[in-house]
């Protein structure tokens, strides 16, 4: 995050990709929001408004693959998962979007957007509506990846689909409506009967909701391509506006026992077991240890370091609570402005949200016993989680 970005404006937009709604309640999506909550908390702190967007992407194949799978309707498994996700953040301190808008309801825009591509020249239609990349010359450019990187990424993925005449002209090329397979949701449109494709949905909400330029698109780094690369390519071949986001935020992937944490290598670790174990406040801390453009792995060990600071901030404001303990005159209390934020704390998280170093002055406070500095830092780092154990 650049400070240039919010120098001077009132409001900054935010979009996160959101959810897949079949696997909602690990870790990795944890790392994610939270990432973006302890950011917007940073700004809102600071003076500055933000309209933040999250999506849940309830039409996709992984969702579809699953309800399959597991023999149930997509829709509830939408559901469920949705509710899986808003309970898990909500106990672990989060400021609620302003938006959380899902596809299934965002059928008309999401179909606009794919009309308007088409008339201008971007899209082609064959067996499904296609995006040329090739109209784009700056495709792979974002995620600075070769055409010989971005097929077998594609490829890796299951992504890659088919190259001829009946089907798409590149490689590279992504559907922006397609055909829908038995038992999948189906809409009318004038390409046939069907449903979106996965990066022009992005598009349409961001642009709904915040308006054909944004400040920051986040998301996992997983999404960088071929899901972002993809969304900047069409939103700005639609509106001619450039950038479409000023700057993109990517968070590193959370590993346990070695690999990328994931449903289908059976190796998670929920929300609520990490609850289980610790306060609220602790799981967020323990997330923010770790800058959030790097992997890392995750470590019972870790957590319960981080169970350890939340007993001491605890003590310690309990103890000013009874009136024992209190700061001894001239530190902190009366120093700055009412409620600003300690000084090298605020300069960690303007350094790109450096949050380990914010950590690092909120340990400093503690053992300052500087009560006035960690109430100042705490609802930044973690939100209205709890301090206490459930």
């Amino acid at each position: 995050m650049r400070p240039s970005l919010i120098r001077g404006k009132p409001t900054v937009s935010l979009y996160v990709c959101g959810v897949t709604p079949y696997d909602s309640g690990h870790m990795g999506h944890a790392f994610t929001f939270c990432t973006f909550d302890v950011l917007i908390r940073f700004l809102e702190a600071s003076g500055v408004r933000v309209r933040y967007v999250q999506n849940v992407t309830d039409v996709d194949d992984p969702l579809f693959a699953r309800a399959r799978r597991d023999a149930v309707d997509w829709r509830w498994l939408a559901d469920h998962e949705t509710e899986v996700l808003v309970r898990d953040m909500t106990a672990l301190g989060w400021r609620r979007p302003d938006a959380m808008p899902r596809v299934s309801e965002e059928i008309g825009p999401i179909l606009d957007a794919a009309k308007r591509l088409k008339r201008r020249g971007f899209a082609y239609k064959t067996d499904a509506l296609y995006f040329d990349a090739s109209r784009y010359p700056g495709y792979g450019s974002l995620s600075h990846l070769s055409r010989r990187s971005m097929v077998r990424k594609l490829r890796a993925e299951e992504l890659l689909g088919v190259v001829g005449p009946s089907a798409k002209a590149d490689a590279l090329d992504f559907p922006l409506w397609r055909p829908s397979g038995a038992g999948e949701p189906a809409w009318a449109s004038e390409f046939g009967e069907g449903r979106p494709g996965w990066h022009i949905e992005c598009s349409a909400m961001a642009m709904r909701y915040l308006g054909p330029q944004i400040d920051i698109h986040g998301g996992g780094r997983d999404l960088e391509f071929s899901h972002h690369e993809s969304e900047r390519a069409q939103s700005e071949s639609l509106t001619g506006k450039v950038p479409f986001a000023r700057a993109w935020m990517h968070t590193g992937l959370v590993r346990y026992n070695g690999r990328k944490m994931s449903k289908s290598l059976g190796n998670l670790v929920l929300v609520g077991q990490a609850l289980e174990r610790a306060p609220a406040a602790a799981v967020r801390l323990y997330l923010a240890s770790h800058r959030y453009g790097r992997d890392w792995e995750f470590r019972w060990s870790g957590l319960a370091q981080a169970v350890r600071l939340v007993d001491r901030v605890r003590e310690l404001l309990e103890g000013e609570a009874r009136g024992a303990g209190a700061p001894p005159p001239g530190m902190a209390a009366g120093a700055g402005p009412r409620n600003a934020m300690p000084r090298r704390f605020a300069a960690a998280l303007a350094n790109d949200l450096d949050t380990p170093s914010a950590i690092r002055e909120l340990r400093s406070a503690v053992r300052r016993r500087d009560h006035v500095a960690l109430r100042r830092m705490l609802p930044v780092l973690v939100g209205t989680a709890s301090l206490s154990r459930a």
